[in-house]
């Protein structure tokens, strides 16, 4: 009973984190992109501050649409394989990153360069996976109990 219970808290966890991850990279592509980093507009101009937020729940409902079946790919192998790493889980952001670009063919009307919003979508991956790995990724595994030791390791000892 008590595994259940850890594995249900696991996938709150999990869910939670999937929730912040895709925020922070929608925020990252809404602020890197379409604000080009520059706060003036957010300051003279409430609609622009308005319009950015909605922009950014916009972009983080269409980025959890189509990242939300890989996501559960990555749990159903991080999980029994403990990958808890800092470098693994920000490469698997940048994993979904290119996911998504290459499932989403969108011809963007935008003052940028293919090159740019590729690196701008890139760099999001990273922080959605570096924000996973701080919320559970670190975790991952940890509920099933200490890792079985090989029998190839029991000989040595």
């Amino acid at each position: 009973m008590t595994r259940f219970i850890l594995a249900l808290i696991r996938l709150i966890a999990l869910a939670f984190s999937f929730m912040l991850s895709t925020l922070a990279a929608a925020a990252f592509v809404t602020f890197a992109l379409f604000l080009g980093a520059e706060t003036e507009w957010l300051r003279n101009d409430p609609g622009v501050a308005f319009g950015s937020v909605g922009f950014t729940f916009a972009a983080w409902l269409e980025i959890s649409h189509i990242l939300f079946a890989p996501f559960l790919v990555y749990v159903v192998i991080a999980e029994p394989a403990r990958l808890t790493g800092l470098i693994t889980n920000t490469l698997i952001g940048g994993g979904f990153a290119v996911v998504y670009m290459v499932m989403t063919p969108y011809v963007f009307d935008l003052p940028y360069s293919q090159q740019e919003v590729w690196t701008a979508a890139l760099a999001a991956g990273f922080i959605g996976g570096f924000i996973h790995w701080m919320l559970a990724g670190n975790r991952a595994g940890h509920w099933m109990g200490p890792a079985k030791i090989s029998a190839q390791s029991e000989d040595a000892l």
